[in-house]
């Protein structure tokens, strides 16, 4: 047996890859399993085996887009099956553009929607191109069409920070100034509400809407939902009276409709759901259904404007921290991030937004006052947020947060922690010191709703 074929294998033991070689059956080949003692039967693609498979098992990718493996006994029938994948590289397609769409502009970054299985390694992989993704949307071109795509990273979220917002942002204003009808973003979902709430700050005031959109399942699996949500981000990119940025996900699990999330009061709540992006605090700005109908909700939101052009302000203070506040936290952390040279920090409090304050005599060095007041005087923002997400901080209701007040702590009204995090770096880098405080308890985009709601929670 060769070692090329050993690879293209997989991990497959030698005596199942002796049978699967003198059936003429590779990895990509469809086969027919049969089980004679149990009478049953399976159709399926034969992948290769990974290290992370048990020993002895047949791996196979069925129909409906779900991977089954089988135990190799010697109860098995095999067969060659009509059919086969190519398990190497993604299809591609990027239809010829039709004339008289709508325009818009496609920036991608990595994430799930653009992804599917690595058969030689069982985990997903990013694909190469968006061109790659469009290969399941052929529809998508008879209402729009993509005046650029460019292909800016191949990063899952969590490895996106300030540069690459600075790079988004940029990269958006240009399209929008260069006449896109609006900019859709690919991205990854874990993080996507940082972006979202970068892009806010540092794109300012849009005249055209700005898009975000992923996916929650890699595009091989039968409940892949990236198609239904990169089709709705671009309807609202090319048609939506809307000029903010906003997050276009999947509004419940079914494929019906995606709601449309002001990029600052959105957040991730879900692992693994179809519909895992929530407005926090307000209910999404509207949805639009699986035909392409918005339906907004009355909230006030930034409308289309004739003529605009958008002055990206990218500055940004990396030297910040989100941290959270819990019994028992040690108020250590915070000594040590001022000691590091942090220039703002946002707690996520317990509750209207407490921190360990007045705990017994003989533990008063839990107390997180004497670290925030140390904090402060070090001229370091100290912002207070809130774990719960819905409702509002307050500095007045108990005793222990008029100290927190009284030793510096800004209570951030419902702005989400994520959300305040960003902001933080986008004021720090943008205003002068005397200014932040006041900077990050005005409304700049959306991040901050004047009275909480009844029907947001």
């Amino acid at each position: 047996m060769t070692q090329a074929k050993h690879v293209s294998f997989g991990n497959y033991e030698e005596h199942i890859i002796k049978a699967l070689t003198a059936l003429g059956a590779f990895p990509g080949k469809k086969i027919r399993v049969v089980d004679k003692t149990e009478s049953w039967e399976l159709e399926g693609y034969l992948l290769p085996k990974t290290e992370f498979t048990h020993d002895n098992i047949l791996l196979l990718k069925l129909d409906n887009g779900y991977n089954v493996g089988i135990e190799f006994q010697g109860s098995l029938e095999l067969s060659l099956a009509e059919g086969g994948i190519g398990l190497e590289s993604f299809p591609r397609r990027l239809p010829k553009q039709k004339s008289g769409l709508p325009e818009v502009s496609l920036l991608a970054t990595g994430g799930t929607i653009a992804s599917r299985i690595d058969y030689l390694t069982g985990g997903v992989v990013m694909a190469l191109d968006p061109e790659e993704v469009f290969f399941a949307l052929p529809e998508l071109f008879e209402e729009i069409t993509f005046r650029r795509v460019e292909n800016l990273y191949q990063l899952g979220s969590e490895d996106i920070w300030y540069k690459q917002w600075q790079v988004l942002a940029k990269h958006a204003a240009d399209e929008l100034n260069d006449q896109s009808n609006g900019v859709v973003v690919m991205h990854g979902t874990d993080a996507m509400h940082f972006s979202s709430a970068a892009l806010s700050f540092m794109l300012g005031e849009l005249h055209k809407p700005v898009a975000l959109t992923g996916g929650q399942r890699s595009s091989d699996r039968g409940s892949f939902d990236g198609a239904l949500n990169l089709i709705s981000a671009s309807r609202v990119a090319a048609n939506a009276d809307l000029a903010e940025v906003v997050v276009v996900m999947h509004a419940r699990s079914d494929d019906d409709a995606c709601a449309i999330h002001r990029g600052t009061k959105v957040r991730k709540m879900h692992t693994s759901r179809r519909d895992a992006f929530k407005s926090i605090n307000v209910p999404p700005l509207g949805e639009i259904d699986a035909n392409g109908v918005i339906s907004w909700n009355p909230i006030a939101r930034k409308t289309r404007k004739a003529e605009g052009s958008v002055d990206p302000k990218v500055d940004f203070e990396p030297r910040i921290a989100l941290i959270k506040a819990y019994p028992g936290s040690d108020p250590d952390i915070l000594d040590w991030l001022v000691d590091k040279g942090k220039r703002g920090v946002i707690i996520e409090g317990t509750g209207l937004g407490h921190v360990p304050s007045f705990p017994p005599n003989d533990e008063k060095n839990r107390s997180w006052l004497p670290a925030i007041q140390r904090a402060t005087d070090a001229g370091v923002f100290i912002g207070m947020t809130s774990q719960t997400l819905h409702g509002r901080v307050h500095p007045y209701v108990y005793r222990a947060l008029r100290y927190a007040k009284l030793s510096g702590a800004i209570h951030l009204e419902d702005m989400l922690p994520e959300t305040a995090y960003v902001k933080l770096g986008w004021v720090l880098a943008n205003y002068a010191d005397e200014e932040v405080p006041k900077m990050m308890l005005q409304n700049l985009a959306g991040e901050i709703t004047e009275r909480s709601r009844f029907d947001a929670y």
